[in-house]
């Protein structure tokens, strides 16, 4: 069940990035973030009540716990977006699947976590595609760690790629502290959460930094959909299904992403960035199972 769950949430994720790329044109990544969440509340608090008839008991661990993925989500949501603005989201999307390879790093230096000859050749595979992703037809053999440093939105994605490989492990654990257990509560509570941090930013800023939303009406409607619809099915396969497997199934909409990238956005390279992202995914699955 939770392998369906977090299936259904990577493939309408993966639409996010083109809704993003499209609004951002327009708007800036604050105001995008905060809207699209924001306006998916209503329906994410309906679904959560319906599907909740009886509130849990929580306790402090779940306020910390929800409190620091809202603000690690903030933080990541909006270097993705200011990646997205950047750059092509067929390229920086892709670059997502490095989360495996922090949390591999951070369980090393922190638990003393060491990898087997699987986890080191999924590091490799994502390490390769990588490589391939950023390697332009005819280019030398270094140009590629030279795109890596100067592209624009490279570092940002990176940086929410780290993010997001912490929050699921805040989000599992504050799951197992909702008496009885409820992950769509803990969805709502860190969306919830997030909305506020960034509400006092957005209200500082004035009404010019979302006068331009609304001529993005299909686009911000659409990406709502799914901010009210993506958590509950997401935290739902978290609190079912192990966290390495679960976030790893997410990082499957990488590969759509780069297909709706060249579909709907008329982004270039498909050919080698899809099979680059496929490979990149390959190596995700590999350290993650």
């Amino acid at each position: 069940m939770w392998a369906f769950l977090a299936l259904a949430a990577a493939l309408l994720a993966s639409f996010n990035p083109i809704l993003y790329k499209r609004m951002l044109s327009e708007s800036t990544p604050i105001a995008v973030v905060w809207s699209i969440i924001g306006l998916g509340l209503p329906l994410l608090t309906l679904t959560t009540f319906v599907l909740t008839p009886v509130l849990p008991r929580v306790d402090g661990l779940f306020i910390l716990a929800t409190l620091g993925s809202a603000t690690l989500n903030a933080a990541a949501h909006l270097s993705s977006a200011r990646s997205l603005k950047l750059a092509d989201a067929s390229l920086v999307t892709p670059l997502l699947t490095f989360s495996p390879i922090f949390t591999l790093l951070i369980s090393a230096l922190f638990l003393g976590e060491t990898s087997d000859a699987r986890g080191l050749l999924g590091v490799v595979l994502v390490l390769t595609g990588a490589y391939w992703l950023n390697r332009e037809p005819g280019a030398s053999r270094l140009a590629p760690f030279k795109a890596v440093s100067m592209k624009p939105g490279v570092a940002l994605v990176l940086f929410a790629g780290l993010l997001w490989a912490i929050t699921p492990v805040l989000e599992k654990l504050a799951i197992q502290h909702t008496f009885p257990e409820s992950p769509r509560l803990v969805a709502l509570a860190v969306n919830g959460l997030l909305v506020g941090l960034l509400t006092p930013f957005v209200l500082r800023r004035g009404q010019s930094i979302i006068s331009a939303l609304p001529s993005r009406k299909r686009e911000w409607l659409l990406a709502s959909l799914i901010a009210g619809t993506v958590p509950n099915l997401g935290f739902t396969a978290i609190g079912l299904g192990p966290v390495g497997y679960v976030t790893t199934l997410f990082r499957l909409s990488t590969v759509f992403t780069v297909i709706w990238g060249a579909w709907l956005l008329r982004e270039s390279g498909l050919r080698q960035r899809l099979p680059a992202s496929m490979v990149m995914v390959t190596g995700a699955i590999l350290i993650s199972v």
